[in-house]
């Protein structure tokens, strides 16, 4: 750890600020309280208090470098000795400045046994002051440095949980599709060409942007019309789709592969159900600065219908959660042969 004092100017400048104060109110008190002539009270201020600035600086070494695991009688020994030494050395220092600067009837006056009493005990007071302030900031330091790399670990983790889920994606679209495309071989050869031409985009994609975090709701859209062109492909006329997404909603931010599971299950829950034409819907608006994106699709009522969210959709809620940390941003309403699926975004 640097030195705090040093580690930011803002702090050094009110370290410096603090100890103007110090000396003016040490030089209030040796003109007025002790009647000291007012030169040799601001001279006796300045000594003292320039050496005592440096002193202060010089307490942190010993504290850094004490091992602060020791019992609490070793490290009380040990700072009683640096503390002896350090204020030793700043009265020593400050006597034989007075030496040199003032006559030998002033020094008696200055450095009399009660004066060398108070001063020792004041620069014992400011020792004790120093160390439980520079303890103060090993203390914050410490906690902060606790809370980064809890943050830190946080942070990989939900990266490592949202990579787990986004590889979940694709396999499971892939399998189904490569199914599709098997089946295309042998009742449309140029169905299956086309297919696997749209898959390949639609994978290129997702690995492109497999590290990206959040991107644009434009981009996700582009990725969504490469899926619904591979859906096309395989059910031809019976699936078919309207967006209605206005301009000011494309820039949102959104979580990279969020769309494709919703989409996907209105597919698997509508068009896979249903020997009718199947509308998959898409609407979005913005509420406030959050998006709020919509898909419905007509299903058959009568159809067995799947149990369970499956797969998709309990991917994407786990993904809002980790992302957001909020439960509440993935709704699913069905009534009237309509299934919808709302998914807002902060």
């Amino acid at each position: 750890m640097n030195h705090p004092i040093f580690s930011e100017t803002r702090i050094f400048k009110l370290y410096g600020f603090v100890w103007l104060i110090v000396a003016l109110v040490y030089a209030f008190i040796n003109a007025v309280v002790y009647q000291l002539p007012f030169n040799l009270a601001i001279l006796d201020s300045l000594i003292v208090n320039v050496l005592m600035f440096f002193m202060g600086l010089s307490i942190w070494y010993p504290i850094r470098y004490i091992d602060r695991e020791k019992d609490w009688l070793s490290l009380l020994i040990q700072y009683l000795i640096a503390g002896i030494i350090l204020v030793g050395s700043w009265l020593l220092m400050a006597y034989g400045l007075f030496r040199i600067l003032v006559a030998e009837d002033a020094i008696d006056l200055l450095f009399n046994t009660n004066a060398f009493i108070i001063r020792g005990a004041f620069g014992g007071l400011l020792f004790i002051v120093f160390v439980m302030v520079y303890y103060m900031f090993i203390f914050y330091n410490e906690v902060e440095e606790k809370n980064r790399q809890h943050e830190q670990m946080n942070r990989l983790l939900r990266e490592t949980e949202l990579n787990a889920l986004k590889a979940q994606l694709n396999p499971h679209f892939l399998f189904n599709s490569l199914n599709s495309v098997s089946a295309l071989t042998i009742t449309d050869a140029d169905a299956a060409r086309e297919m696997i031409n749209k898959l390949s985009e639609f994978m290129r994609y997702s690995l492109k942007k497999n590290e990206a975090v959040l991107l644009p709701l434009s981009e996700e859209l582009k990725n969504i019309g490469r899926y619904l062109d591979i859906e096309k492909v395989r059910f031809g006329e019976r699936l078919l789709c309207e967006s209605h997404v206005p301009q000011n909603c494309k820039a949102h931010l959104v979580p990279v592969l969020i769309l494709q599971p919703l989409f996907e299950n209105a597919v698997k829950h509508g068009v896979y159900e249903s020997t009718e034409p199947v509308t998959i819907r898409t609407y979005c608006r913005m509420i406030g600065d959050e998006l709020e994106f919509s898909i419905i699709n007509n299903h058959d009522a009568d159809a067995i219908s799947h149990k369970g969210e499956g797969v998709g959709l309990a991917n994407v809620r786990e993904r809002l959660q980790l992302i957001y940390n909020r439960s509440d941003l993935l709704s699913i309403n069905s009534e009237n042969h309509y299934f919808e699926v709302v998914l807002r975004i902060p």
